[in-house]
């Protein structure tokens, strides 16, 4: 069945019948999520309001909640999580909370409103971002146009969270318009991600870079019974090494909530891979080494990213890190994902993540994941891993507080913050 527009998804001729999602292994109808839907509408309509609350942490719930409160016209203010202090403080400022749908009458309609997203940036301050119904369209129809043929038969399965713009539209809002089922379980951790893989079909996984450097770790993917079929990742670049690990399969998005998705690759052998296309309704501009988007789906005015790029052949455009990432040390210039990607290198070294750390005296520390097999000498670590940069940087760009722990501090969104950074070196 053909993609239908996000705005008449609730007015095309689909099957009652139709699998609309998976809870485990049991299907979700299309009349039942149908019904689901008009719930939520009648309750938004019944109480009233502009701007409603969508609390739904499962999938399912959320996925109808999302269309009835469409449905009614309202503003839908999603969640950056559902701890009870974030919820109370988003009802305080809203007209009502949806927790939950239930069964009800479908009442087709067109979909209407607005979604309020949040994001946090690099620096973890929170800000609501808002979409239009008309925006997440356009956004839900270049998806299918630019990837529609790599989608496998079996149901698309995440690993990020729903709420979320790369979720809510990759796990949910794009698999309804396109009519393929969505899994309602999360698969972040390996025992949720080989449930999801136990389909008779390869899935469509829906992923973070974080959880595609860690899976590896955790199990064999040689040992996987079904393989993706294919891979989306987004929240920050995916190493080149991590992107082997899954043979190809991983197409990688480039985008914000501001904007929307704005380009994307898919990291091979050949080396201009890692250069990043534009989506066909993006328009891209280079204002002083930063980059400038400019879509329908970005809103009226072009957005200026603090994200350093060049141009190259073809009409893509290279990453060089964020701006904001470049900072000043005693009048140097020390771009951060430079040195971490010298502490790549080093053998013992799996991550590395710089931050610059507040005080008197502003300093560096690094966080570093090891390899197994490292040594557990934190002295002679810091000596050798030293030394390493000393190579190639001078003795101010070195890092002067260091860490180690088992993982990197990513968000529930796969995002690596600098507050998040920084927290490791508290007392």
């Amino acid at each position: 069945m053909s993609c239908l527009p996000l705005s008449r998804l609730l007015l095309g001729a689909r099957s009652p019948d139709q699998t609309v999602a998976l809870s485990g292994t049991t299907p979700r109808t299309w009349a039942a999520f149908a019904a689901a839907a008009g719930w939520a509408a009648d309750q938004a309509r019944r109480t009233g309001g502009r701007r409603w609350v969508l609390a739904c942490p499962d999938a399912w719930d959320f996925a109808a909640g999302l269309v009835g409160l469409l449905q009614a016209g309202r503003t839908v203010a999603l969640p950056p999580n559902f701890l009870p202090a974030t919820l109370s403080g988003l009802e305080r400022e809203a007209d009502g909370v949806l927790w939950e749908t239930r069964p009800g009458t479908a009442r087709p309609a067109p979909l209407d409103g607005n979604l309020e997203f949040w994001t946090s940036g690099s620096t973890g301050e929170p800000k609501g971002v808002v979409r239009s119904v008309a925006q997440a369209e356009a956004e839900v129809a270049l998806l299918e146009r630019t990837f529609g043929h790599l989608m496998p038969e079996g149901p698309v399965v995440g690993t990020v969270p729903h709420h979320h713009i790369y979720g809510c539209l990759f796990r949910i809002l794009w698999p309804l318009a396109a009519a393929r089922p969505f899994l309602c379980e999360p698969a972040g951790d390996p025992a949720g991600f080989l449930r999801a893989l136990a389909q008779p079909a390869p899935v469509a996984l829906v992923a973070s870079p974080a959880h595609l450097s860690r899976l590896p770790r955790l199990m064999e993917l040689d040992s996987l019974p079904v393989a993706p079929g294919v891979v989306f990742s987004s929240g920050g670049p995916l190493n080149p090494a991590d992107a082997a690990l899954w043979r190809g399969r991983v197409v990688e998005i480039y985008g914000s909530t501001e904007t929307g998705g704005i380009a994307w690759r898919n990291q091979g052998a050949d080396p201009a891979s890692v250069d990043w296309t534009p989506f066909d309704d993006v328009a891209v501009a280079f204002q002083a080494d930063a980059l400038e988007v400019a879509s329908f789906r970005a809103g009226p005015a072009a957005v200026r990213l603090e994200d350093a790029a060049e141009p190259v052949p073809g009409g893509r455009f290279r990453l060089l890190g964020r701006l904001d990432r470049i900072i000043k040390l005693e009048e140097k210039r020390i771009a951060l994902p430079e040195l971490e990607m010298a502490l790549e290198t080093q053998p013992w070294v799996a991550r590395a993540a710089l931050v610059l750390l507040e005080g008197v005296r502003p300093t560096l520390g690094a966080v570093v994941v090891l390899k197994p097999g490292a040594p557990a000498e934190r002295a002679l670590l810091v000596r050798t891993l030293r030394a390493h940069l000393g190579l190639r940087f001078e003795a101010l760009a070195l890092p002067k507080r260091w860490r180690f722990p088992r993982e990197l501090p990513y968000d529930a969104r796969g995002k690596l913050t600098a507050r998040a950074l920084a927290g490791l070196f508290q007392p």
